[in-house]
């Protein structure tokens, strides 16, 4: 016989689950470890769910991310996280404790799984402790299947108590099941491809989900077309292809707002073209091959010209195959025009317009000539980045180049202020051979530093660049009576000092020409196992890319 909370550890252990990401107190906490699954204690709920999150992140949902909180409060605080989770379709499974079954439906009772389910792909809880199997079977099977998202099952108190036969647990983990599109879907999307004469794909974080990166770029290359990301789907191209134009959202690449203007067709691929944060429009008039996993994402904001449902990288693999078959009667339209050419042109462009802005001197450091320094400090190859709200986000993405699927965790539907730090730990600990780095503000810094604690206590050896300009940049836009009177956007802090205070290396550089010496100094010392904090005093600085206010949401 074993309890109910036993029953739980012992099917987590049997689906591969080796690190629970988790604030105390919960049951299954203690009857985890027992199996010799990690607990990995956070300084508080949201940030215990980011990590979970990333750690599905990187590892494309074949290690699922596992989250384990206390009820009540502790599932009232990790609501922010999960609704995070569901919006950018991160499979992850959120196991809170419940009150005992007796006290469900009072008035001081927190229900977890009716107030979570407008945010989860299936919130339930344990009716019993018989029936504790089947329902994580149905969880990691939904966890797999279509489109990917968080699952929470509440286990009750008394539940977690109550035994059952060891007879009753013949659990098998089930195994991912994929579709493809209907052929004549493809026939068509590549019959509309060969006619346009500008046509510009448009990737989702679907590609990334099914492991696509190789299929895009074969596809890419065969219709010869420009490609662009959402923010959530950095990485799923090698921006550093000749094809590649940059990623979007709330900011966008020089290359996007150059080309998906003047495409005469967007191809989306692993995406549900829905306006969010973190995606870029598409403008009026365009024709639009839509390609989803989900087909209730169809035609929801744009009219399509053709849709085509199935798994990203068997629809590429399908799309290729016909593209080839057609293109041996008959040129694209494309095909007059070197694209190639052209993004290498532009490229070149926007290098010199932009170099100034990334090697000035001034003091305070411009954010921009951070963003170079670290730019040419990282290797995209072996590094895994992710950043902040605000002008960490707007610096970086347009102009870091991610190399590798995964390499970069951009800004998603729904990021709150603080999430950076949690998704760089659940990174590491998902893909500990990696570098991974978090770039955030002083305004983020006061949503998740104490987590700088949870990274030295757990030997997770990340690095964290702060850049402080002493204000939350931007917020004084949206409430300049406030700020203008009563000074709303001013922050202050000396942050190395609490990265010191709490373990880390920390340092603070105030001077350009120190920056870049610095990041090799911390990079080498993350490396050697150590968590640091580098503090860089920037100003506000902002300079906008011509012609992204029409593309970004």
């Amino acid at each position: 016989m074993m309890r109910g909370s036993e029953a739980v550890a012992e099917v987590l252990r049997r689906e591969g689950v080796e690190n629970v990401f988790c604030f105390p107190a919960n049951k299954m906490i203690d009857t985890a470890a027992a199996v010799g699954i990690r607990p990995i204690v956070g300084r508080e709920e949201r940030s215990v769910i980011n990590m979970a999150d990333a750690y599905s992140r990187i590892s494309n949902g074949r290690r699922i991310g596992v989250a384990m909180t206390q009820h009540g409060p502790g599932a009232e605080h990790s609501f922010g996280s999960i609704a995070q989770a569901y919006s950018d379709s991160v499979p992850l499974l959120y196991l809170p404790n419940g009150n005992p079954l007796d006290e469900l439906g009072l008035r001081t009772t927190f229900d977890a799984v009716d107030s979570f389910r407008s945010i989860t792909k299936w919130s339930a809880r344990f009716e019993s402790a018989k029936t504790i199997p089947a329902q994580l079977r149905r969880a990691f099977q939904l966890m797999r299947s279509g489109r990917p998202g968080p699952v929470l099952l509440e286990l009750p108190l008394d539940v977690a108590e109550e035994e059952i036969d060891d007879a009753l647990l013949a659990y098998e983990p089930p195994r991912r099941h994929l579709s493809a599109a209907d052929p004549a879907d493809v026939e068509r999307a590549v019959a509309l491809l060969l006619d346009a004469e500008r046509p510009v794909i448009r990737v989702g974080q679907g590609v990334l989900w099914a492991e696509a990166t190789a299929e895009l770029v074969e596809f890419a290359e065969a219709i010869n077309a420009p490609v662009a990301t959402t923010y959530i789907a950095k990485s799923a191209f090698p921006e550093d292809h000749p094809l590649s134009i940059g990623s979007g959202g709330t900011g966008i690449s020089p290359g996007i707002a150059e080309f998906v203007p003047a495409a005469d067709l967007i191809f989306s691929i692993g995406a549900s073209l829905l306006h969010t944060l973190g995606s870029f429009r598409v403008p009026a008039g365009k024709t639009i091959v839509q390609a989803t996993n989900d087909p209730d994402d169809l035609s929801l904001q744009y009219p399509i010209a053709c849709g085509l449902v199935g798994d990203a990288k068997l629809v590429l693999r399908q799309i290729t195959a016909e593209l080839r078959r057609q293109l041996r009667s008959r040129r694209p339209a494309s095909a007059k025009t070197d694209f190639r050419k052209e993004v290498a042109d532009f490229n070149a462009k926007v290098a010199a317009e932009w170099e100034p802005y990334f090697e000035t001197n001034d003091v305070p450091v411009s954010p921009l000539r951070l963003v170079h320094e670290m730019i040419a400090a990282l290797d995209p190859d072996r590094t895994i980045i992710t950043h902040d709200s605000g002008y960490p986000r707007d610096h970086l993405a347009p102009h870091y180049m991610a190399t590798r699927p995964r390499g970069y965790l951009g800004w998603g539907n729904s990021t709150p202020l603080g999430s950076s730090l949690g998704l760089a730990l659940g990174a590491k600990v998902a893909a500990p051979d990696k570098l991974s780095v978090c770039y955030l503000g002083d305004a983020a810094f006061g949503q998740c530093g104490l987590e700088i604690e949870t990274a030295v206590r757990n030997k997770i050896p990340v690095l964290i660049v702060l850049t402080n300009n002493n204000e939350m940049t931007g917020y004084g836009e949206h409430q300049p009576v406030a700020d203008k009177r009563f000074g709303l956007k001013e922050l202050g802090g000396q942050y190395a000092e609490i990265g010191t205070a709490l373990g880390a290396k920390a340092y603070r550089v105030s001077d350009p020409n120190e920056v870049g010496p610095a990041l090799q100094k911390a990079i080498a010392e993350v490396d050697g196992g150590a968590v640091v904090l580098l503090e860089v005093v920037t100003s506000a600085f902002r300079r906008r890319i011509a012609g992204a206010s029409a593309l970004a949401d």
